[in-house]
């Protein structure tokens, strides 16, 4: 069954159990009772019905009768346990709330579902055509190949070396077999072919780099250029920032040459999202897109691909440190994303950072992504960006930490452990500078946002 519109996977088992026609279900307690192979599609009432608990009991009742898949009609959170319960029973469970929610209707869904379970024409084609898509994104990788085939053709696809076959003694037929046959051999020139050829990366990498380094006005004007290469740059981002932890000196950037080159051959052996490289200044920048947005899921899975990464390219005896964003759509929302993984590293002194969400940096992170706001904060604290050396970051912290305290020198003082002297004249200094009076609420909020946004 295939039908990437109207439904999508919540949790189950990587390879689905074979489907052998759909029943409409109104009162949950009825799962047991279902033929094996079913794909059962709950009403809107029975959806709700299945809330918390009573969906792991509903998850339970369909692994005992050997049901194929659960179809949700209304928005549910998945717990763990559910997770779990869906993985070992073998029961894919799905949600068609996007479908519903766009227009479509309950009748229609049952008989799309009926459709590919009989593996029409119209399915086989669109199953076809998602297996070349994916086929031809993985860039001859033989392991990548097959998994983009088998998602796509909802069997298991076999690599071996540059051979592909199907699992299962019995292949499927009619239609759907002819898509399977000609999937199977796309694959082994897909894989014969060997890895592509490397000068389209690397004209997605310099894009990219020129696409998050640029001023926002350049970076918009570039975009047509990126979608002409196949950087999809409309979707959705996570960014993963590989520092290695050195000084700055020739020795790090052949560390981030080397990691560079691993990270192209290891993001082809990483199945899923697609993925795109770049150097940017003193750091690898990893882009992890997605058509459309994980939600919950989408952290730990990121999280997870991040972690897989860095032991995948991390030469031995080196040290690297990764940190990662949350997502946002669209060129503008891919330059938030690479200052998040910077914040993420700044903030932390784990391996493996991850940007935090809540609270009012992640805002300002949003808001100084924009060149506007970039200038604001420059025109606000020029007078001690132009002293040079270390004095501007300290004068901005004394600055952040006096208003963050509600202008009282004792307090900023305890923070920065400095005598409250000390932080008086500094004040009175910058007021100087900044030609700023502190006592002005517009003023010092102002500057207080200033402050925040100069760490990020």
């Amino acid at each position: 069954m295939y039908l990437v519109d109207e439904l999508r996977k919540l949790a189950g088992p990587a390879t689905a159990r074979v489907a052998t026609g759909v029943r409409l279900v109104e009162d949950p307690t009825s799962v047991s009772g279902q033929p094996a192979g079913s794909v059962l599609v709950l009403t809107a009432a029975a959806s709700r019905q299945v809330a918390g608990y009573r969906l792991d009991v509903a998850l339970r009742d369909a692994a005992a009768a050997g049901v194929s898949a659960l179809v949700l009609t209304t928005p549910a959170e998945v717990d763990r346990s559910a997770v779990a319960l869906a993985e070992r029973g073998g029961v894919t469970l799905l949600t068609a709330c996007d479908h519903l929610a766009s227009g479509g209707d309950l009748a229609g869904l049952v008989v799309s579902i009926d459709r590919a379970i009989a593996g029409d024409a119209a399915d086989a084609l669109v199953r076809a055509a998602r297996a070349v898509d994916g086929v031809l994104r993985a860039a001859g990788a033989p392991e990548r190949v097959a998994a983009a085939a088998s998602a796509a053709l909802g069997v298991e696809v076999h690599a071996e070396g540059t051979a592909f076959s199907l699992a299962g003694a019995v292949p499927p037929g009619g239609h759907r077999g002819t898509a399977a046959g000609i999937v199977l051999r796309l694959a082994e020139l897909a894989a014969a072919a060997g890895p592509a050829d490397e000068q389209p990366g690397r004209s997605r990498a310099q894009l990219l780099t020129e696409l998050l380094v640029a001023p926002e006005k350049q970076a918009q004007e570039l975009a047509p250029r990126a979608r002409a290469v196949g950087l999809p740059v409309d979707e959705w981002h996570v960014v993963l920032r590989l520092e290695p932890v050195m000084d700055e000196g020739p020795e790090r950037y052949a560390l981030l040459d080397t990691v560079a080159s691993r990270t192209v051959r290891a993001v082809r052996e990483i199945a899923g999202p697609t993925w795109n490289a770049a150097l940017a200044g003193d750091a690898l920048v990893v882009v992890r897109t997605q058509a459309r947005d994980e939600g919950r899921a989408g952290p730990r899975a990121a999280v997870r691909d991040a972690g897989l990464l860095l032991d995948r390219v991390r030469p031995a005896g080196a040290e690297l440190r990764c940190g990662v964003s949350t997502a946002h759509q669209g060129l503008l929302g891919l330059r938030t994303s690479a200052s998040e993984a910077r914040t993420a590293l700044r903030r932390s002194p784990l391996p493996l950072a991850t940007y935090d969400l809540a609270g009012l940096d992640r805002m300002l992170e949003e808001w100084y992504s924009s060149d506007a706001a970039q200038q604001a904060v420059r025109e606000l604290l020029q007078p001690i960006l132009d002293l040079g050396g270390d004095r501007p970051g300290h004068l901005i912290a004394i600055l952040r930490a006096y208003l963050d305290h509600h202008g009282s020198p004792a307090r900023a003082a305890e923070e920065l452990h400095m005598h409250r002297n000390a932080i008086g004249r500094n004040i009175r200094r910058i007021g100087a500078l900044l030609q700023a009076d502190l006592d002005d609420p517009q003023q010092r909020l102002a500057l207080q946002l200033a402050c925040r946004a100069a760490r990020i």
